[in-house]
């Protein structure tokens, strides 16, 4: 019984659809969409158009200033490991220099001045370098705040203008 009133709800549906594609094939002329529907169609699909480009172009400048900070980062990250290295390199330089230096020495009391002299100059060395390393750190917080703010100012007039 079921069965039987599914098949018959299911024809009469089918008969109104045909009855309704008949309607419309036999209908005097084509379909006319009015002409204030189709101009208000065009505007809304520019509209949405111009919307999905402003989207875009923020999107993708946001992308490019995440790049760069990325890049920024890590070239200031390389740049003091660089540094690094390159002051444990003159640190094990100048105290083989110093050891030879030292054992060369004539007498008890040039050796010991000679030791001094290089202690002083290590720890000189060594200051001047940290300075400029925590300089170097300092510039390079300081520009990545700066592109972090620049970027992010960016991304939210981006958005609030799309």
């Amino acid at each position: 019984m079921f069965d039987t009133t599914m098949k018959t709800a299911a024809e009469a549906t089918l008969a109104q659809m045909k009855q309704a594609i008949q309607g419309f094939a036999t209908a005097p002329g084509p379909f006319q969409v009015p002409p204030a529907v189709q101009e208000f169609a065009a505007h809304g699909a520019l509209t949405a158009k111009a919307h999905f480009a402003d989207a875009e172009a923020a999107a993708r400048k946001a992308t490019a200033g995440a790049e760069t900070l990325a890049t920024s980062l890590a070239g200031a990250g390389a740049d003091l490991a660089r540094t690094a290295v390159e002051g444990t390199i003159a640190n094990a330089t100048m105290t083989i220099d110093a050891v030879q230096h030292v054992l060369a020495a004539p007498t008890l009391q040039e050796a010991l001045q000679r030791q001094g002299d290089f202690l002083k100059t290590f720890g000189e060395a060594n200051l001047a370098r940290a300075q400029d390393g925590l300089a170097r750190a300092r510039d390079a917080a300081t520009d990545g705040i700066k592109v972090i703010q620049a970027e992010a100012a960016a991304y939210t007039a981006g958005f609030k203008a799309a």
